[in-house]
């Protein structure tokens, strides 16, 4: 693969941020070379694997610095009436001129005369800093992120089910020993089918199944033994008795 020959931007608070790695910083900056006139880059993170000679999930992490930090924003783009991701598209939030295009580029990758609604607005960043709540837990508790981990999150979010809930599945899986992400897949999607989409609808439900799980005790039976009543005359008595006593003989 041949290195790209265009430049690339790294502003002084990226290039002394100590928070962040020095591949992080390099990453930001091929990001800005890569940003079209509207600051948005496409590349996958198997490009960027591929151009410095890493595994695709250090580049996840490295993008979610940095979008942790502020520096960029993630957008996952579906193809039109599906749920399938179409593409990644990675905006810088950083005011500069863009050296290679010669356009401005603006917070959120947009031109400053354009405008977006409050309310989309909005939804966005409560979907960002749920998804990134999500991510977190998942990386503190289970192990490094992946694309493909962080696609399917962000699907659950859209299916209607709170970050809280994700969480709550996750500390499930923690908590049985079952650290990965097909497990607490299959919980998540236990959760859809029974129209459960909150925290506390899945806590109720977990407390449902354990008391239905205990077995009331099994109570003893004590055998009976029925004795049937037998009238006979004093005569007929002595009978027996004599009669018995000369089996025993």
């Amino acid at each position: 693969m041949e290195n790209p020959n265009y430049y690339a931007i790294i502003p002084a608070k990226v290039r002394y941020d100590k928070e962040l790695r020095a591949n992080e910083k390099l990453l930001y900056g091929e990001i800005t070379s890569l940003a079209s006139k509207d600051g948005e880059c496409w590349a996958s993170n198997s490009y960027f694997a591929e151009l410095y000679g890493v595994v695709a999930s250090a580049i996840s992490k490295w993008i979610k610095d940095l979008e942790e930090h502020g520096y960029i924003t993630v957008e996952y783009v579906r193809k039109e009436n599906s749920k399938e991701i179409d593409r990644r598209v990675i905006r810088l939030t950083e005011v500069f001129t863009n050296v290679n295009t010669g356009s401005h580029i603006c917070r959120g990758g947009y031109s400053q005369k354009k405008k977006e609604n409050n309310t989309s607005i909005n939804n966005k960043n409560k979907k960002k800093e749920d998804l990134k709540k999500i991510i977190d837990f998942y990386e503190n508790n289970i192990t490094l992120i992946t694309e493909f981990v962080a696609e399917d999150m962000e699907k659950y979010l859209e299916n209607g089910l709170e970050a809280d809930l994700i969480i709550a599945a996750m500390q499930e899986a923690v908590v049985r020993n079952k650290r990965s992400w097909k497990y607490v897949a299959s919980i998540l999607n236990n959760c859809i089918d029974n129209k459960i989409k909150t925290e506390q609808q899945f806590k109720i439900e977990q407390e449902e199944f354990k008391s239905n799980k205990k077995h009331p005790q099994k109570e003893q039976t004590k055998e009976k033994i029925e004795y049937k009543e037998v009238e006979m005359t004093e005569e007929e008595y002595k009978k027996k008795l004599f009669e018995k006593g000369k089996e025993d003989v």
